[in-house]
């Protein structure tokens, strides 16, 4: 058996040498195998690139020949990059089948310290929950449901949760989430998750967009674009309250607050309308010229009322947020723009660390003057028919409602969080895209003391 393992620009980085079933273990259904690193200045996209692939694909192996058990020679790996490969690879969503395989193969690293499988495992079940939340159909996990799956996962850690209602919204003028959300019978909730393990260190803030399904409201999406698959647009959410789940998993040492605005779009009698103008948390109005531009309009809300409750020291935003992000960049990058070039640094490099990519996009002033209206503070897209720089359009509305004062970066991660193939440790479906990354950031946060040394 060999598995070549490449990087990022197809050269050879890594082979997997093996192919002798073991006698040492159960016959017929072992193999033992190592890691080979490959001389050479060409690295795979990340530090622990080479070691996170391999355990991906050798656990892709191991599944595709029928295999119970493999061991692993440790000698060259990443040891908890390579756990890690192989437990993402092996996650799948069978809720909802009747019949599934099971059986997936035990991957033995031998020599394994307790603290590197802690370590895989809780970023695993991290993004597990980012994987399970965004693959759950609309039907099965309204707004509130959302809520009540969210309580009860984190039960048992140190973690505080707070749940505005829909009349709690209303009354507290979070016009953006109250108006998405009025075409639904499902109301609306703004879900925090705060975890304390900080002592002095930075309060880092995470707002997701929860959409838990996206007709498009009034301005209704085309049957053949894909709308069956618009449960995957609270991926954000998800994507958000699984890093604060493995921050306490981890025991990162650092203050997080998690956002989650958590919304239905849906067309009814009572739906909001093309040419609405609605006014936001932050007091300032929004003309809206399309309904699916949604995510903007809870993200608006939630930007501003995380900042004036929890004074963070930053703020990140993610969400499947434009289709034009996919057409400009694909599936396999995120995108990522901000108001804080370090911070956006920062995250981009955590993000290669993870193999989670990210390619910087500007904010220019020009840009908006395109969202200027002339019956509100702001447009929520440019309209008459125009695509132009959408995935930088919908960031420059975002930025005007985060202060200048405040570091903010906006990750768009559409087309990212949810895949139509496998591949590596990417499953079909949601995959969780950012959790990683966020948390490496976070860990690096973490490990600074509040001296800075």
């Amino acid at each position: 058996m060999v598995v070549d393992v490449v990087d990022h620009v197809g050269e050879p980085l890594v082979t997997v040498e093996g192919g002798s079933r073991s006698a040492e273990h159960s016959p017929m259904s072992s193999y033992d195998v190592s890691f080979k690193p490959l001389l050479g200045e060409r690295r795979i996209m990340g530090k622990g690139g080479p070691s996170l692939v391999f355990g991906a694909r050798l656990s892709r192996f191991a599944e595709n020949l029928g295999l119970t058990d493999v061991w692993v020679k440790t000698d060259g790996l990443e040891v908890c990059e390579s756990m890690l490969g192989s437990m993402l690879a092996q996650y799948r969503f069978t809720k909802y089948m009747s019949n599934t395989n099971g059986g997936e193969p035990r991957i033995h690293y031998v020599g394994c310290s307790d603290a590197d499988f802690e370590d895989a495992a809780s970023q695993a079940e991290a993004v597990r929950l980012a994987r399970d939340l965004g693959n759950e159909p609309a039907g099965s996990l309204s707004p509130a449901k959302f809520v009540d799956a969210v309580k009860h996962r984190f039960s048992a850690l140190p973690v505080e949760i707070e749940v505005l209602g829909e009349s709690e919204l209303e009354s507290k003028g979070f016009g953006g989430i109250v108006g998405v959300g009025k075409g639904s019978v499902n109301p609306p909730r703004l879900l925090v998750v705060k975890y304390s393990g900080g002592g002095g260190r930075e309060n880092v803030a995470i707002v997701g967009k929860g959409v838990v399904f996206d007709s498009g409201g009034i301005n209704l999406k085309p049957s053949d674009g894909g709308i069956e698959r618009m449960y995957s647009d609270k991926c954000g959410a998800a994507d958000t309250v699984a890093t604060v789940l493995g921050a306490a998993l981890l025991d990162l040492k650092i203050d997080v607050v998690g956002v989650a605005p958590l919304v239905e779009n849906m067309p009814s009698g009572s739906a909001l309308k093309p040419g609405d103008i609605i006014l936001t948390y932050s007091g300032r109005s929004v003309e809206v010229l399309s309904t699916d531009a949604e995510g903007r309009l809870i993200l608006a809300d939630a930007l501003s009322y995380t900042i004036e409750k929890y004074s963070p020291n930053l703020i990140v935003d993610i969400a499947t947020l434009t289709g034009s992000k996919n057409v400009a960049l694909g599936s396999k990058i995120g995108a990522i723009m901000g108001n804080n070039q370090p911070l956006i640094d920062e995250l981009t490099d955590a993000g290669n660390t993870s193999l989670e990519a990210f390619w910087q996009l500007p904010l220019p002033p020009v840009y908006r003057e395109m969202l200027r209206s002339e019956r509100a503070d702001i447009k929520n897209i440019v309209g008459g028919g125009s695509r132009e720089a959408g995935t930088i359009i919908g960031g420059l509305f975002l930025k005007e409602f985060v202060p200048d004062n405040t570091p903010w970066v906006h990750l768009d991660i559409a087309g990212s969080a949810f895949s139509n193939t496998e591949y590596d440790w990417v499953p079909k479906g949601a995959t969780g895209f950012s959790v990683r990354t966020l948390l490496e950031f976070l860990r690096r946060k973490s490990d600074v003391s509040p001296d800075g040394v």
